[in-house]
């Protein structure tokens, strides 16, 4: 099976222009190891915390400005997948130009944080033409999530976790769906000791909660409410959510006329 790069090659060999079939197809991809967000990644003598967002050597801190963060984030979280420029610059600068150095100056960042040489590549390794990966072993802790809370669509299971989730196009959503009606953050949905709630992320064909289209003050999800992203339908399972009561949330057809 062709890897993500090797489908780009064929593409270009062929004349078929690969940009958006590349992005969906990556963008398609569960990006968290094993199905669930890491808390915290160590590689070699380093340790990078996403919810503290440091990243650690031998316990002394590697400054990392939050750009060089988010470029480290999506190459682990992607692995052993490359991204390309054009990727990294989506979740980067979303509907932002930006000079191409731009890019080559966060990694270059990054690689000075992790010691690393361009020459001779331990973490960051870069493809010609195209983009970058991350190489080298990595072991990664995750959160518990409270109960089990999923969010279901077209055939997919996605599982929610503590805090907040959101739901979108972009490389770097909790939630990533490639449909033409979701916008690159779509909505967020939040998970709480006791309650499940969602905010509408000014999306460009809305986030209804039974029927009402909502803003960006969050809605409580609670039991048979009928939820939509744009002409969307999903559903969320959840086997805790106030109490252990099954809680089960059957969403309704899509609004196509919207």
């Amino acid at each position: 099976m062709l890897g993500i790069y090797g489908k780009l090659m064929e593409m270009r060999r062929d004349g078929v222009p690969y940009g958006s079939k590349i992005v969906e197809e990556i963008m398609s991809t569960n990006f968290w190891p094993d199905g669930k967000p890491a808390i915290a990644f160590r590689f070699g003598e380093f340790t990078f915390d996403c919810e503290s967002r440091l990243l650690l050597c031998g316990g002394m801190e590697r400054h990392l400005s939050p750009k060089a963060q988010q470029v480290l984030r999506l190459l682990i979280l992607a692995r052993p997948r490359a991204l390309s420029r054009q990727e990294l610059y989506d979740a980067l600068w979303p509907s932002t130009f930006v000079c191409e150095t731009n890019l080559a100056s966060i990694i270059n960042e990054v690689r000075r944080a992790l010691a690393d040489d361009v020459r001779a590549p331990q973490y960051i390794r870069t493809i010609h033409g195209f983009g970058y990966a991350f190489r080298g072993e990595v072991a990664s802790s995750a959160p518990f999530g409270i109960g089990e809370v999923v969010l279901q669509c077209e055939g997919e299971k996605h599982q929610l976790f503590n805090g907040e989730n959101i739901v979108g196009r972009a490389v770097d959503a909790r939630v990533v769906m490639t449909y033409g009606t979701i916008s690159r953050r779509h909505a967020l949905i939040t998970v709480s000791a006791d309650a499940l709630s969602i905010t509408d992320l000014d999306s460009k064909n809305g986030t209804y909660v039974d029927g009402q289209r909502i803003g960006r003050s969050p809605v409580e999800i609670r039991p048979c409410a009928r939820i939509e992203f744009g002409a969307i339908v999903a559903s969320i399972l959840s086997r805790r959510v106030v109490s252990t009561q099954s809680l089960r949330l059957n969403l309704g057809p899509k609004h196509l006329s919207r």
